[in-house]
């Protein structure tokens, strides 16, 4: 998609022609000629797509547009249009937008740094709520908006200068509503892109924009189809494309939501009445057949533009009314055009609001920027890394001028539910055979202690894993890619013991103790060295099994472990691109009270290719332990679960020596594409994977085969998987998790 966009936008900058003055709009150059004509373009949702095929048919009859007022999607489409793009490079730009991605508000993952790339996989989805003056507070909205705003900003780029919305090639106007006081707010100048952006705040689903002061939610709360504001701009003559949403039937009424949302449908329903009844016989209504086309369907944009432009097209001879000749409509085309635009020379970079670390950090990473032509990418990527720390509601940029030069405005806008966090994630597995577990994780996030840059989480975890833990991170360096922290934490779960024999003899409670100092350095979002000195303590009590045999055991140990981790993966529940490589060497020292004297190696790679709808996951993983380490468990690594030796129950394997290898193919089956989107994958593996006690035994003697067929939901809570997995062995076993293909194995 951001390949598509720059080059289309590239494109249009090369075909555009220079921005006319203000006095020379189109309704200048024809008003003794003809009548005023306006375009109001109604708010519909995703169903607003079908104002694209009216303009196709407008622009086919040779009809001039000498104002336009939209609302919501309506804003979007005649904000498009106003600033001089043509109704072909609308519809290419809604039909290539990848929606979900734009509305799922996030950074990209693979721009994260590693430690919010770590946190994504913990966390997998999950529940924020906010800690703000000492109280649960929850966002105004479930999408931000931050990259759609982004989206908007890039493509009316072109008409920054353009502060006056009657500068624009065609007047344009976008209605929003106050939603402090129930005003209507009517866009006329500003930036273009928070009009548009302001005017498709559907409350409840997008956060409300503050601007001038003024909270501002969806204009269709007050009007939906703004003709008296095109009367206003002189309109003799009005073009009126009306796409909201019906009422629902009584049958489709059957939750507090659809009760909810009929009753504002009912509401918005007599302001558009009202204004209808205004319209005038040199008026014309299009009211496309939409049907149940939902308003959140943005994947249905095509066929949306397909029902506007029938629509039209059945009144075409109504609409010839409003048709020049073609002399007349080479000179409206020929204004009509995005304005002539070349990447301004930066002359300064300032972050707005703020004299925090954070703002200073940015303003240094953005430096390299200054005195170069305006380079979006880059630009965007800095202020995508900056968002995914989590600090930010929205993070936005603006050209500004001073003193005759031209440089970037950055506006950060702190979590409203902040300054600190909950997080809460379920996760729930189960074999269909009597063995089920739940995963219960609350992390509690306080940032600024001590510092700006001090950072301190309490973690809860319930479950197949008891966990409680504490840690305090504090960065350091001249751009924050140093930090050290000191960590307390308990965990504790069950083991079956498994012989090789697959016999199941006993059942064991492990319980380890560690207290950790380390230290991190990030030179960039890909790449993570850390080192690690720790004190832990162990215990194995004995559950279930015969005493003489197998007995309890306590060890304490002291150890240094360093690092290397290196991720691109661009989703942690069913990635479509990029690779992760994990290696650590820990080392535990007798000299410093370790029981044992030994050494543990593990590597782990995961990458992922993709071609259309299809995926293959290719992870390869060893972990290696001198014999030595038989001794405590803490040097031991863990096979089981789907995709991890399926088959086998989750975690069921452990010995010192382990190694997998697998092969994971899943194809994306579902087409949603929508502000709530459940994309559906099936997929299968192969796997190869074995465990040894010793070094020495390590071969493929007794490697044990398995695969397995699933399907997979990727969900706003995280992905849920539902799949069966065999063993050449014989084992068997169905399974339903709350959790990822990547998950990292307990004793990682």
């Amino acid at each position: 998609m951001r390949t598509f966009m720059a080059s289309f936008f590239c494109l249009a900058l090369v075909a555009a022609s220079p921005l006319a003055a203000a006095t020379d709009t189109p309704s200048a150059m024809s008003a003794a000629a003809r009548p005023r004509t306006c375009l109001v373009l109604g708010g519909g949702g995703a169903r607003g797509a079908a104002h694209v095929g009216v303009l196709k048919v407008l622009e086919r009859e040779h009809i001039p547009i000498d104002c336009i007022v939209g609302t919501s999607m309506g804003a979007i489409v005649g904000g498009m249009y106003a600033a001089g793009y043509g109704a072909d490079q609308i519809e290419a730009i809604l039909e290539h937008i990848d929606w979900d991605d734009v509305l799922r508000d996030r950074t990209p993952r693979q721009d994260l740094s590693v430690r919010s790339k770590q946190e994504d996989l913990r966390r997998l989805g999950g529940v924020e709520l906010g800690i703000h003056e000492g109280r649960i507070a929850v966002p105004q909205g479930l999408i931000q908006g931050q990259r759609l705003e982004l989206l908007l900003r890039r493509l009316m780029l072109p008409t920054w200068r353009a502060r006056n919305f009657d500068q624009l090639p065609i007047p344009f106007r976008a209605v929003a509503t106050d939603i402090v006081n129930g005003e209507k707010v009517v866009f006329d100048q500003g930036e273009l892109a928070i009009a548009i952006r302001s005017s498709m705040s559907v409350p409840g689903a997008f956060a409300p924009t503050r601007v001038d002061g003024r909270l501002l939610i969806d204009g269709g709360i007050l009007d939906n189809v703004p003709i008296d504001e095109a009367r206003k701009l002189g309109a003799q003559r009005l073009i009126v494309s009306k796409v909201g949403t019906p009422l629902a039937t009584e049958e489709q009424l059957n939750s507090p939501i659809a009760i909810t949302q009929q009753a504002m449908r009912i509401l918005m329903k007599r302001t558009v009445e009202a204004q209808l009844a205004s319209l005038g016989p040199d008026d014309l209504l299009i009211s496309p057949d939409l049907g149940r086309l939902g308003a959140a369907e943005f994947n249905r944009a095509a066929e949306a533009s397909a029902i506007g432009f029938a629509a039209a097209d059945a009144v075409a001879p109504q609409l010839r009314r409003y048709s020049v000749d073609t002399a007349t409509y080479a000179r409206f085309t020929q204004h009509h055009q995005l304005p002539g635009h070349d990447a301004p020379l930066l002359a300064f970079i300032d972050v707005l609001g703020t004299q925090s670390r954070s703002g200073k950090d940015l303003e240094r990473q953005l430096a390299p920027l200054l005195g170069k032509p305006l380079d979006l990418a880059t630009l965007e990527h800095e202020i995508g890394e900056a968002y995914g720390d989590g600090r930010y509601q929205r993070l936005q940029w603006h050209l500004r001028e001073r003193d005759g030069q031209t440089g970037v405005a950055i506006e950060p806008e702190p979590k409203r539910w902040g300054p600190d966090f909950l997080h809460g994630s379920l996760r729930i597995s189960s074999d269909f055979s009597g063995v089920s577990d739940f995963q219960l994780g609350a992390e509690y996030v306080k940032n600024g202690l001590v510092s700006e840059s001090g950072q301190a989480r309490a973690r809860l975890e319930l479950g197949r894993i008891d966990g409680l833990s504490g840690q305090f991170r504090q960065t350091f360096g001249s751009g924050d890619d140093h930090a050290w922290l000191a960590q307390m934490s308990y965990r504790a779960f069950d083991l079956p013991l498994l012989a090789f024999d697959n016999a199941n003899l006993a059942q064991f409670r492990y319980d380890l103790w560690s207290s950790v100092i380390g230290w991190r350095y990030e030179p960039d979002n890909r790449w993570q060295f850390s080192l690690d000195a720790a004190r832990r303590r162990e215990r194995i009590r004995l559950l279930i099994g015969d005493p003489a045999q197998w007995g309890n055991s306590r060890a304490s140990m002291s150890d240094l472990t360093l690092g290397a981790r290196y991720d691109t993966l661009d989703s942690s529940a069913f990635p479509q691109h990029g690779q992760r490589f994990d290696a650590s060497y820990r080392r535990f020292l007798p000299a410093l009270g370790a029981k044992i004297d030994a050494n543990v190696v593990r590597l782990a790679w995961d990458g992922v290719v993709t071609r259309g709808r299809n995926s293959l996951l290719g992870g390869v993983s060893v972990s290696s332990s001198s014999d030595g380490g038989m001794e405590v468990l803490a040097a031991h690594d863990f096979l089981g679960g789907l995709g991890q030796l399926s088959g086998y129950q989750e975690d069921a394997l452990f010995a010192p020596q382990t190694a997998l290898a697998r092969a994971i193919y899943y194809r994306r089956i579902s087409n949603d594409n929508g502000l709530v989107s459940v994309p559906v994958y099936l997929g299968g593996s192969l796997e190869a994977g074995g465990r040894w006690l010793r070094r020495k035994d390590i071969g493929d003697h007794d490697l044990i085969g398995a695969g397995s067929l699933f399907i997979g939901f990727d969900t706003g809570m995280g992905p849920i998987l539902f799949g069966y997995g065999h063993t050449t062995n014989g084992q068997g076993s169905f399974y339903l998790l709350f959790d990822s293909l990547l998950r990292e194995r307990v004793n990682r």
